[in-house]
């Protein structure tokens, strides 16, 4: 039987909350308040300024949508779906005990999977809007896969492992929740347009990427998921990890085969087919 833990951080919002919301709260008292009732965020370690304009960016949205956040109950039900899908696909038959953590976020279905501890990993879903069936299956894709492939999931890993993962996680989401055309996949949260921009550029992208595959800094991370790579776009990993894994699969590789490859020869596999 699968062993998924609950954990809920509403409860942690909704203290938080009940606190900020009293009229003259300015905007730096509240920021304290939310570093200590909730503290939680859907960035790296590292970047409390990015989370404190994202609260005051988001704070009127909090306030209009309070009721609806104060409402919402618990549901692993599509979790335990989708998993057992990811599981086949993906070729595994063991057990992967999970935390299901729910939190609210900023309205952008900022979903992530992140170590909850040595031995668990955890899925973090936003609750304050509707979560896409994709969103789930491509981040359930990255628990399993870390399963399959002895991934850690930190933040620190070659450029190569993330562009592996993401790409997988798009293309498997894809092969779960079908009938989408590709933005619906790829484009969460970005410009639209982004998907056909980047197409304009691919040679450009990939042959950019190529000479950081084995950095791991988080500088170069942060360059092509936040920034805007060597080609003047922003997650041009993930366009990268997108490309990569669809000619994979149309060479006729599995997805169980991508994802069973072990850490220490994604590098060279992501290098010498990326092209």
């Amino acid at each position: 039987m699968q062993e998924i833990e609950i954990v809920n951080l509403v409860p942690k919002f909704l203290t938080f909350f009940e606190y900020a919301k009293h009229k003259g709260m300015d905007e730096e008292r509240r920021w304290h308040l939310w570093k200590e009732h909730y503290n939680f965020v859907a960035l790296p370690p590292g970047y409390d300024q990015t989370a404190r304009n994202q609260l005051n960016q988001t704070w009127k949205k909090y306030q209009k949508n309070i009721e609806q956040i104060q409402d919402w109950e618990p549901d692993k039900g599509k979790t335990d779906m989708f998993l057992k899908e990811i599981k086949t696909l993906l070729g595994c038959t063991k057990d992967i005990p999970f935390v299901l953590l729910f939190f609210v976020g900023t309205f952008n279905n900022n979903a992530f999977v992140a170590p909850y501890n040595e031995s668990k990993m955890m899925l973090c879903l936003p609750i304050e809007q509707q979560i896409s069936d994709i969103v789930i299956a491509h981040e359930l894709t990255h628990i399993v896969h870390a399963e399959t492939a002895c991934l850690e999931m930190n933040w620190k890993r070659p450029l190569a492992e993330l562009i592996l993962q993401e790409g997988l996680a798009l293309q498997a989401s894809k092969y779960i929740v079908p009938g989408r055309n590709d933005e619906a996949y790829i484009e969460m949260g970005m410009e639209e347009g982004w998907l056909e921009t980047c197409y304009k550029h691919k040679a450009k992208i990939l042959n950019g990427i190529i000479p950081y595959l084995s950095e791991e800094r988080a500088e170069v991370l942060e360059k092509f998921v936040f920034g805007s790579g060597t080609a003047g776009q922003k997650r041009e990993a993930y366009f990268a990890g997108w490309e990569f894994v669809d000619s994979e699969l149309k060479k006729g590789i599995t997805f169980s085969e991508l994802a069973s490859m072990k850490q220490k020869d994604i590098p060279s596999y992501v290098k010498n087919n990326i092209l």
